[in-house]
């Protein structure tokens, strides 16, 4: 057995996880040699702050020469084993300039100091607040731009419960489908319409779901739609004409005796195959005896072990498929009894297209959620969607953020701010007369 430590980068540290199994989320780990130790006192900037501060700043420069220490010198320090509040001590016995600081400006340098020199990091439960935060910070363009309070808005005005079946084109890497399998919580149905044969949502599984809330989820492709609307259009017409029902036998009739002939040849062509497979498996046995000693075999071991992992990988390659078929049938099944409670577009291509498409399938009296990160987009949906009709309410919005800072005496607007929260296109859909 091999035991293989995954290495993780996070702010330059270079460390691994498994020393965080077996505790509990919300706990506390310092990295020490590469490894995570749980910490049982966190780290405060008040332990290391003394009694003497000045009265302003404006005697104080920002020069290298206030820090006795060099990098050198703490980088010494660090291999010596002194690391966190006496590491901070120490930086701060050798400034020249630290005791003339208020006390607001030592808290925020030892903060700073904290942040490049002390390697303690809290795990928290994985949730798609979080994500959404990680990913606003670290790549806004892989989700569109899509922030929390949007995302928010969006759960709100498609009202996402338990119990409903929501439709979501989601390319934000998954973001809006783990939000909205979170809101169900296993009770539901979530249909993810994506491009492509295979959908991209690492979202879904960083949020860790469990068996039941996963099996709540069907992936869709949205070059299958066409299928779905050819399919309801035959059905309908079935109904409405008896002639063309008869048609529809004689029709599956012949189908039924075209199957039968395919059937028997593929049995007869699976039959030669079997027997073609058994004679080379009779010769290669054969050669194999004929030269069969210490040496082979061990490679007929390694042969015979390649061989069953490729054979295990294959099998597995078609569950996979079957279940994606599987899902694919659920799904069609629900476009067509219409019963789609929630329609939500999140997508970096025209929503337009998309959503004239799906709407068809929802039920009457339900919500429509459209996002787009510019406002043309949005406006174009919401003229198509005018000129159709059969919905109601329709309300186009943007919300401007922007976070405070709470602290005491230090209450103000954070100066970083992001530019926009994107655009939502809202509307309820209603009986459309016929």
């Amino acid at each position: 057995y091999f035991i293989i430590y995954r290495q993780v980068w996070l702010d330059k540290m270079k460390f691994t996880l498994d020393g965080t199994i077996g505790h509990t989320y919300g706990s506390t780990f310092e990295v020490k040699n590469g490894e995570m130790v749980k910490v049982t006192r966190i780290f405060k900037e008040e332990d290391v702050l003394g009694t003497e501060q000045g009265k302003d700043n404006r005697d104080l420069h920002d020069l290298d020469s206030n820090q006795k220490l060099s990098r050198d010198d703490i980088e010494k320090l660090k291999k010596d084993g002194v690391k966190g509040k006496e590491l901070i001590g120490h930086l701060i016995e050798n400034s020249t300039t630290f005791k003339a600081k208020t006390e607001y400006a030592q808290e925020k340098w030892v903060k700073k100091k904290k942040l490049k020199h002390v390697a303690e990091f809290t795990v928290l439960r994985p949730c798609a607040r979080l994500m959404c935060d990680i990913y606003s910070q670290k790549g806004p363009s892989k989700i569109l731009h899509l922030r929390m309070d949007t995302l928010a808005q969006i759960l709100l005005y498609g009202n996402v419960r338990a119990h409903s079946n929501v439709a979501v084109v989601d390319t934000c890497c998954g973001l809006v489908v783990g939000a909205v399998m979170e809101r169900l919580g296993g009770y539901g149905k979530v249909i993810h319409f994506h491009p492509g044969d295979m959908p991209i949502r690492p979202v879904v599984e960083n949020l860790n779901f469990s068996k039941d809330v996963l099996d709540s989820l069907y992936t869709f492709p949205l070059s299958c739609l066409n299928s779905v609307s050819s399919k309801t259009s035959v059905e309908n017409k079935s109904e409405n004409s008896d002639s063309s029902s008869n048609t529809t036998d004689t029709n599956e009739v012949k189908r039924t005796k075209t199957d039968e002939k395919t059937d028997e040849i593929n049995q007869g062509g699976l039959e030669e195959n079997e027997k073609n497979s058994e004679d080379l498996g009779s010769e290669e046995g054969s050669q194999c005896e004929e030269t069969e000693g210490p040496e082979n075999s061990t490679s007929k071991n390694t042969k015979n072990g390649s061989e069953k992992r490729k054979h295990e990988q294959n099998t597995q390659r078609v569950l996979n498929k079957q279940e994606r078929e599987r899902q694919i049938e659920d799904a069609k099944k629900l476009l067509q009894e219409k019963s789609i409670d929630c329609l939500i577009v999140a997508s970096k291509f025209h929503p337009t297209p998309i959503v004239l498409a799906l709407v068809d399938y929802m039920a009457p009296s339900r919500q429509v959620v459209v996002y787009s990160q510019f406002k043309e987009a949005v406006m174009d949906s919401y003229a198509y969607l005018r000129e159709r009709g059969g919905l109601v309410n329709y309300r186009v919005s943007e919300t401007w953020l922007r976070n405070y800072q709470v602290m005491t005496m230090r209450t103000h607007p954070v100066i970083q701010m992001s530019g926009g929260g994107g655009y939502l296109l809202t509307a309820t859909t209603i009986l459309k007369p016929s």
